[in-house]
């Protein structure tokens, strides 16, 4: 084909010739491009071909092509089921040349869970795709397109007392409809693929002296190799299949998994990565289970907010560097590409969180929200599902109104796409530490009023809260305060309109950021629509 001008579209058409995809061959690369696709699926959907960009010189660069969306009303795991594949447009907004790019045909909307095997924790397994015995959604050939086929960058990404109260409550309605995403309640995985030792001080317990505080110092002090050996038996036993049946069981819908920039990118930190292939594990049981997960950018180089759930508390310096701002970006996309080449974790992904706590008044914001959204215009065009994935912004320590004149108005017009998160805590503000436990549960009822007056502007999501009280508000009567502050919170964080999300699933040793510890000891009721103690709030 002759090369495209500048700025004007390619259209590639397929040759007669059927995509052919022996069993005994389920990672064959070189697949002849065809007009039909055979697909062997017990699922039943909606697919269509999707163009990704496979020069890794130019991991920035995205392309944008047309999707062709198929129904499919009844695939057969024995007999494949043909799909007819009209021409691929791609939109050139460069003439810079690309090698080869695949097109590969992707779930836009999947029906049931479905089960594959897990991945060897030494490594980060592929999976069968169409044409395995026990395959699903996805058929994952790649399709080898000539070198004189050019486009590139549509989708590059375009060019925050505070400390005291790291996790500030909202100041001083109705609910948007959801078009398909039903109300999220869901629990953090913390302390597993980005370590806060506090979760899990045993990390750090055979440590000599001064003891690392964050995850770099951790990786520095100990070098890469008897780093990944520590953290690759964190990995393998932090979280247990058991355990996530045990949520599923609870009432959880949703898991939010943070994840470091350096599974992704290399931010020349010293950072250890390798815990993509337990991620996926997860992933995989969460879809076994039925529920669904929230992958979540929980860290950035150069930290953007100077904590250790950052990776670093070596001061807020991300926004300092172009550099670090533009390995987020590409991390960003790599997660996302990650997500996309996988059926079952693309079929599990309902939302994004891009990026964890930034610390908004220590931030250029311009560069913070150049990020945000560009990340959300990646998210919705590599994530492409009906209903779509949904792009989670932090609120970064800043009030609903503040973000009033900033929200796009052209974000949740025909779906709901993007979500505020909002960190909700009553233990990182010194002047409520003598409050007594009235009022703290007056607190979320006001909580509770501001969320609901302010998700008319955009959908809230709680993505962080727990059940840490100031020792003042305990008196003496910690299972019966828990309890009512557990009841107060689950009925004000729906009325967000998107749903709250727990900190976190579990902890060794402080029962209040436990999810699992507050069900054993019934500070957290069961069914969680469940109520021991009378309502508090009137809204």
């Amino acid at each position: 084909m002759d090369k495209p001008e500048f700025g004007n579209a390619v259209e590639f058409v397929p040759s007669t010739t059927d995509f052919k995809r022996p069993l005994e061959e389920p990672h064959s690369p070189d697949i002849a491009i065809g007009k039909n696709w055979p697909v062997y699926s017990e699922i039943l959907g909606t697919f269509s071909v999707a163009v990704d960009d496979q020069n890794e010189e130019l991991s920035s660069n995205s392309l944008v092509p047309t999707t062709a969306e198929t129904n499919v009303a009844a695939l057969s795991s024995v007999a494949p089921t043909v799909l007819t594949i009209p021409a691929i447009k791609i939109t050139s907004s460069s003439p810079a040349p690309i090698t080869s790019v695949r097109a590969v045909l992707e779930p836009t909307y999947v029906q049931q869970p479905v089960n594959l095997p897990l991945p060897d924790s030494n490594h980060d397994a592929t999976y069968p795709a169409m044409g395995a015995t026990n395959d699903t959604q996805r058929a994952g050939g790649v399709i080898r397109v000539p070198a004189s086929l050019y486009a590139t960058d549509l989708l590059t990404m375009p060019t925050q007392d505070v400390q005291g109260d790291v996790r500030q409550e909202p100041s001083s309605g109705m609910s948007m409809g959801y078009h398909g995403h039903g109300m999220v309640r869901g629990v953090n995985i913390g302390g597993f693929l980005v370590p806060e030792f506090w979760i899990t001080p045993s990390l750090i317990a055979n440590i000599p002296d001064p003891k690392p505080t964050d995850y770099m110092q951790l990786c520095n002090q100990l070098g890469p190799e008897a780093t990944l050996s520590l953290m690759r038996r964190h990995w393998e036993t932090w979280i247990t299949e058991s355990e996530v049946q045990r949520l599923a069981s609870a009432g959880i819908t949703h898991l939010r998994i943070p994840l470091g920039h350096w599974e992704f990118v290399d931010s020349d930190e010293g950072y250890v990565r390798g815990g993509l292939p337990y991620f996926k594990r997860l992933v995989y049981w969460a879809n076994q289970h039925g529920l669904k997960v929230i992958p979540d950018m929980h860290t950035a180089p150069g930290s953007q907010n100077g904590f250790d759930n950052s990776g670093s508390t070596n001061g807020i310096n991300w926004t300092k560097d172009p550099r670090n701002v533009s390995l987020s970006k590409r991390a960003l996309q790599a997660m996302l590409k990650y997500i996309s080449g996988d059926p079952i974790l693309l079929a599990t992904t309902d939302a994004v969180d891009m990026l964890n706590e930034p610390f908004i008044d220590s931030l250029d914001f311009g560069q913070l929200w150049d990020y945000d959204t560009g990340g959300h215009t990646l998210v919705s065009s590599r994530l492409g599902k009906t209903p779509p994935v949904v792009s989670i912004v932090d609120r970064g320590f800043k009030e609903f109104s503040w973000w009033q004149t900033r929200w796009p108005q052209d974000w949740n017009t025909k779906y709901v796409d993007a979500w505020l998160d909002a960190h909700l805590y009553h233990v990182f503000d010194r002047n409520i530490d003598d409050w007594p436990l009235e009022s703290h549960l007056r607190l979320v009822c006001q909580n509770g009023r501001d969320l609901r007056a302010n998700s008319t502007s955009f959908p809230i999501i709680v993505g962080e809260w727990s059940l840490a009280l100031p020792q003042a508000a305990l008196s003496g009567r910690e299972n019966e305060a828990r309890r009512r502050f557990a009841e107060a919170q689950l009925d004000a964080y729906e009325l967000g309109g998107a749903g709250w999300i727990f900190w976190c699933f579990k902890t060794e040793a402080s029962p209040e950021w436990s999810f699992l510890d507050a069900l054993d000891r019934s500070w957290m009721p069961q069914p969680l629509t469940n109520r021991e103690f009378s309502p508090i709030c009137k809204y």
